[in-house]
């Protein structure tokens, strides 16, 4: 039997997690924001970023036009608070630019798309999160 690197181990569990999404059909908005990214490429990695405030919102939109509002341009108006996170790392699948966010001294365009430990998926501006306003260690998102 031939061991798996661990990047091909998450390559192929991303692959298989994409599959289980298509084959358990179109989500409801309530699975919506707490659902892994179906668009997972085994090609992106999964990473871990730590959140350093307290109380940051984490935003998301219910399927349909919403979601694709959120999706498409993340920002306080677009996408309703689904969750909160305070000093953790979490799990962050890309970033890409949306509204910009100023606060505590600091301002970004940025934002990132994770897990929160609530199982709840969605966008967090880069300014509460550990690092640069763009993340060196997260894709920039294939959508």
């Amino acid at each position: 039997m031939t061991k798996l690197s661990p990047r091909m181990s998450r390559g192929l569990t991303t692959a298989l997690l994409v599959t289980a999404a298509a084959l358990a059909g179109p989500a409801t908005a309530t699975a919506t924001a707490t659902a892994q990214p179906a668009a997972a490429s085994a090609a992106m990695d999964f990473t871990k970023v730590h959140v350093w405030a307290t109380g940051v919102n984490v935003r998301n939109a219910a399927s349909g036009a919403p979601f694709e509002q959120c999706k498409t341009f993340p920002s306080r108006q677009n996408c309703q608070v689904v969750a909160t996170v305070s000093q953790t790392t979490v799990t962050a699948y890309c970033q890409k630019q949306g509204e910009l966010i100023s606060d505590s001294g600091y301002s970004s365009r940025w934002w990132t798309y994770l897990e929160s430990p609530s199982r709840h998926w969605g966008w967090v501006n880069n300014v509460y999160i550990t690092g640069d306003e763009h993340l060196a260690h997260v894709s920039d998102c294939p959508f």
